[in-house]
């Protein structure tokens, strides 16, 4: 995100903090999403000190940026699972679980239910189909694997990489890296530890009274996928899988998609011709989440309900 959405959200009473991150080759993934796990702790710690309300706060990405808020935010609920799960072992094993640090992916305090909600535009969410898509506009296999820690495979491979090149080279290792970083398979295994979470808590308890425990819809924050359909940097179809991944989990999450728009439209060439479609999108999503049903409601707004 840039300038352009501040000077469109803050003369309607909105702060705006946009932090940024390392990129590659100064450091690969983890580093990326470590900077911004850490920003937005620092948002959540500072906020209030420019007038702004640390319980109503909504992260908003764009692009890399969209991918690395939905890493953060995957892993953010993986960390809360893990703690329930450290606390049951704690009570049931008489305080002889792992420390609890240790169980975290993630370096902040803050749990993802501090999030009012988290938007996200135009994000490459499955790293696994977008190795062939991100080849195709220049970032050879090993380029690839040297941002997203892969370890593995063969570079002979880079100059004619497609989808069947990459699913027989890539290694189970290679496989497991980019699933590690990737948001649409991070929440596949927010669902499969929530599962064991809920049915460790059974056996603990003999019984099936897991209500102090929360729906795992309850510990994301709140979602909305933004895309343009015309968008060739990362295809529609990225929004369009994920969406149905969140809708088969049960997460539920609100939906736009702008007909013919381009992976930068949003951002850059539609406000530049003074279209702030967008931007009137995020303000609307910002003042339902933050403001309350009473003010907005979804329906009126033009997204899709999932």
């Amino acid at each position: 995100m840039d300038h352009r959405i501040a000077r469109a959200l803050v003369p309607f009473g909105i702060l705006v903090i946009i932090p940024d991150y390392r990129n590659f080759p100064k450091v690969n993934i983890k580093g990326m999403v470590d900077d911004v796990d850490m920003s937005i702790q620092w948002v959540l710690d500072h906020v209030e000190e420019y007038g702004g309300d640390g319980k109503r706060v909504v992260l908003v990405g764009q692009s890399a940026g969209a991918h690395i808020g939905g890493v953060v935010v995957a892993k953010k609920v993986l960390d809360w699972i893990r703690q329930q799960q450290h606390q049951q072992q704690q009570s049931y094993q008489r305080g002889q679980g792992d420390n609890e640090e240790d169980c975290r992916h993630l370096k902040s305090k803050f749990s993802p239910q501090q999030l009012c909600g988290f938007i996200t535009t135009s994000s490459p969410h499955n790293l696994v189909t977008m190795r062939s898509v991100f080849h195709r506009h220049g970032l050879s296999a090993s380029v690839q694997r040297s941002i997203f820690g892969g370890i593995s495979g063969s570079n002979d491979y880079d100059d004619d990489l497609n989808d069947d090149t990459i699913k027989s080279v890539a290694t189970g290792d290679d496989m497991d890296v980019f699933e590690a970083w990737s948001p649409y398979h991070l929440v596949k295994k927010c669902q499969s530890e929530y599962i064991t979470l809920i049915s460790e808590g059974n056996t603990n308890r003999n019984n099936n009274d897991n209500e102090s425990i929360d729906q795992l819809k309850d510990i994301f924050p709140k979602l909305c996928v933004i895309h343009g359909t015309a968008d060739k940097t990362v295809p529609v179809e990225e929004a369009i899988e994920f969406l149905s991944l969140l809708s088969n989990l049960q997460i539920p999450a609100l939906s736009k998609m702008y007909p013919g728009w381009s992976h930068t439209d949003p951002i850059l060439e539609k406000p530049m011709l003074g279209n702030h479609l967008y931007h009137r999108d995020i303000y609307e999503m910002v003042r339902l989440w933050t403001c309350g049903s009473d003010i907005v409601s979804d329906e009126g707004l033009g997204f899709c309900i999932g």
